[in-house]
């Protein structure tokens, strides 16, 4: 299209994350419903502050297949909390979405602990919410 160029111009203008923005969703194997059931139950079952990065295979357009890889930064600190958060957050993932394999990577957000897949997921990941 002609006006195409130009529209493009006038939004990368307007909103400097609009390019980013198209080139993580073309990238990202995640289905809309996907995305949106991953990032509805992070807020739900591990607070409003929560935030959900997709990594691995998923982010990876030329891979197939691949499990859901998911890095979270919770912001509930109690570790029997996190972790029954985690059960029910995986079980609504798979009562939506199907079974499927679905990996889940917790870090408690004011934790002063840093190991190498958090630094990892959050570098090549793409945050969802």
């Amino acid at each position: 299209m002609l006006f195409q160029p130009i529209l493009r111009w006038v939004a990368k203008r307007c909103n400097p994350t609009y390019m980013q923005t198209q080139r993580i969703d073309n990238i990202m194997r995640l289905t809309p419903l996907q995305k949106n059931v991953i990032c509805e139950n992070t807020t739900k079952y591990f607070g409003i502050d929560a935030q959900v990065w997709l990594f691995g295979s998923r982010v990876q357009d030329h891979a197939r297949g691949g499990d859901i890889d998911l890095y979270i930064e919770a912001t509930l600190q109690n570790a029997a909390d996190l972790i029954t958060a985690k059960l029910q957050f995986l079980r609504e993932l798979h009562k939506v979405l199907g079974e499927q394999k679905i990996d889940v990577v917790l870090r408690r957000s004011n934790h002063s602990i840093d190991i190498p897949i958090y630094r990892i997921a959050k570098k090549t990941g793409i945050l969802l919410k």
